[in-house]
């Protein structure tokens, strides 16, 4: 039988165990700031840069289509186009989710309406929305955290849940803004309670002084979320 820990022995595991804890918050934070950094840089070279180049291409094979006399050539340009308009689809579809216009010029109860479609297309759970226009303009950065946290959120459930059904909801009163969503699916697998996309969530809602609680048994997972609106 192996000796019981001496209180020393505990009072180390804990500070040390303390320690770990407050690396990965830091951790976590440093990836919050990069992962911004890049989807900002991202999104305007895919929209300034390869974008243009594209449809530029695109023009050319236009304007050879109505010189060109030889069926190949006309075929390969056709096909220049056709290839042309599906890239610049799905470069703008990548921007879109990396910074999605509506946040900015529309809000936050917009952008989560887009995004909960672009996810919930096909086959899949089914996804009832409670978004409710709020009665005033969350601060950019706690629109942007709600915005991450329900895009991570939503992503898992859709991905990992094994649901039939999710719901979203948002509020806000004077002083804090509200999100909730939940599944009816097989809960979280323990290899992912600690994940760096819970993890993640929590530190978004905590930089902001606010909460992040999650549940999750084998009935399904529901996460709530709240967030001041005056985080200073």
């Amino acid at each position: 039988m192996e000796p019981a820990a001496s209180p020393d022995d505990l009072d180390d595991l804990a500070a040390q165990l303390a320690r770990q804890r407050e690396e990965l918050r830091t951790l976590a934070r440093r990836l919050i700031t990069v992962q911004e950094d890049e989807r900002a840089a991202l999104s305007r070279e895919l929209h300034d840069d390869i974008g243009q180049s594209i449809t530029a291409i695109k023009l050319s094979a236009v304007a050879l289509l109505g010189d060109a006399d030889p069926r190949y050539v006309r075929e390969v340009a056709q096909e220049i186009v056709a290839i042309a308009d599906q890239t610049v689809a799905k470069l703008r579809d990548l921007s879109l989710l990396l910074r999605p216009p509506q946040l900015d010029a529309l809000g936050l109860e917009a952008a989560l309406r887009w995004q909960a479609g672009a996810l919930f297309r096909g086959d899949g759970p089914a996804l009832t929305l409670d978004v409710p226009p709020l009665p005033c303009r969350p601060p950019r950065e706690v629109e942007l955290a709600c915005f991450r946290i329900a895009q991570e959120a939503l992503t898992n459930a859709l991905r990992h849940a094994h649901a039939r059904h999710v719901l979203l909801r948002l509020d806000c009163d004077d002083t804090t803004l509200r999100l909730h969503v939940e599944d009816d699916g097989r809960g979280l697998a323990r290899d992912r309670r600690d994940g760096l996309g819970l993890i993640t969530m929590r530190e978004r809602a905590q930089q902001l002084r606010g909460r992040f609680d999650i549940h999750s048994d084998d009935r399904g997972t529901s996460i709530d979320v709240e967030l001041p609106l005056d985080p200073a």
